[in-house]
C-alpha cells in the first residue's frame, strides 16, 4: 500500500503513507477492504484468498430469562453496571465432560428498570395482555419482575459472513455491508444450558415464575467479531498474529474483526490489548514493515 484515498467536502484526496492502520470497527473494516479494489486486489484489498468478511459472528446475547417475584425489587435504583454477575459457567470455568457443547456464558441480573418499561412487562401467564386485568397486574407487579442478560460464547463459521449488499447503498452511492449469519447447534445448546442455570438462580432467590426468551438470530451488534481473522495461515486468515495483512504487509488492522472467537465476556479489553500489540510490533519493526 502507498496510502489512503479519502473524500472530504465532495473532494477526493490522497494521503501517502508508509504504513496504514485500518481501525473502522468490524463492519467498516470489512466494507472498506471489499470496496478497495485494484488490479493487484480485484476482489478487494487483502482478499485474494477470499477471506475478508468470512467467519463473522456477534456475541450470543439473546435467550435471556425473566422472573416474577412476590415482593418489590427496587429495580429502579442504580445503573446496569451495578447488576450482579455470576461467572461459574463462563467458558471453561466448569466441567463440560457430559455436555454436548463448548463454551459457556456470563449470567447477569440487571438493575435500572425505569417505570415506562412496565408497559411491556410479561404477565407470566397470570393475566391477559390487555384490559383492566392487565392494568391491575402491571400496577401490582411493575417492580416485582427482573430480567437477566446472559452473554454466551459464539463460535466462528465460514458460512457466517459479511459482504457488500448488491442493492442497498449509502448516501454516497457505495454498497453497505450485508450480514449473512445465524447461530448454530453449539450456540443453541449453550443457550439452553445457560437459561436453565438462570432459572435455577432466580427460583433459589424466591421467584414465583420465569419466562425464557427465544434465542433469535445473529445480526448487527456492538460485539461484532471476525471478517479479518487473525492466524498464521494466509489461505484461511486475513492478518498474521501481529495484526498485519498477509497479502499487504504494510497494512495493519485493528479491532475485534481480527478476533477468532468471543468467549463469554466483552471484547473491548481484548481488542485494546491486540491494538497495543500491533502498535508495539510496528514500532519495533518499522523498517521492515514500512519497506
Amino acid at each position: 500500500m502507498s496510502g489512503v484515498v479519502y473524500l472530504q467536502d465532495g473532494e477526493t484526496y490522497f494521503q501517502p503513507a508508509d504504513v496504514v492502520l485500518l481501525a473502522g470497527y468490524t463492519y467498516e473494516n470489512v466494507r472498506i477492504l471489499l470496496l478497495s479494489k485494484s488490479k493487484a486486489y480485484p476482489n478487494g484489498l487483502s482478499n485474494n484468498h477470499g477471506q475478508v468478511g468470512k467467519h463473522y459472528f456477534s456475541h450470543n446475547q439473546s435467550a435471556g430469562v425473566l422472573a416474577l417475584f412476590p415482593w418489590n425489587l427496587n429495580n429502579w435504583y442504580g445503573l446496569p453496571a451495578q447488576g450482579v454477575a455470576v461467572d461459574h459457567w463462563a467458558d471453561d470455568n466448569f466441567d463440560h465432560a457430559d455436555l454436548d457443547f463448548i463454551g459457556g456464558g456470563n449470567l447477569w441480573v440487571y438493575s435500572d428498570r425505569r417505570p415506562i418499561a412496565a408497559a411491556s412487562m410479561p404477565t407470566f401467564g397470570k393475566a391477559p395482555t390487555w384490559g383492566s386485568a392487565w392494568k391491575a397486574f402491571v400496577k401490582e407487579n411493575a417492580d416485582r419482575w427482573n430480567s437477566a442478560y446472559i452473554q454466551k460464547t459464539t463460535l466462528p463459521y465460514e458460512d457466517n459472513y459479511l459482504d457488500l449488499d448488491p442493492t442497498v447503498q449509502d448516501p454516497l452511492g457505495f454498497p453497505v455491508i450485508r450480514i449473512t449469519a445465524d447461530f448454530k447447534d453449539n450456540e443453541k445448546k449453550g443457550a439452553a444450558f445457560m437459561q436453565d442455570k438462570m432459572v435455577q438462580w432466580y427460583m433459589a432467590a424466591g421467584a414465583v415464575a420465569t419466562v425464557k426468551n427465544p434465542l433469535g438470530t445473529m445480526g448487527l451488534s456492538t460485539h461484532a467479531y471476525g471478517g479479518t481473522r487473525m492466524g498464521d495461515n494466509p489461505e484461511t486468515n486475513v492478518v498474521n498474529r501481529w495484526g498485519f495483512s498477509h497479502e499487504a504487509p504494510n497494512l495493519g488492522i485493528l479491532g475485534a474483526s481480527v478476533m477468532g472467537t468471543s468467549g463469554a465476556h466483552n471484547p473491548t479489553l481484548t481488542a485494546q490489548a491486540l491494538a497495543w500489540r500491533t502498535d508495539e510490533h510496528l514500532a519495533k519493526n518499522w523498517q521492515t514493515i514500512a519497506g
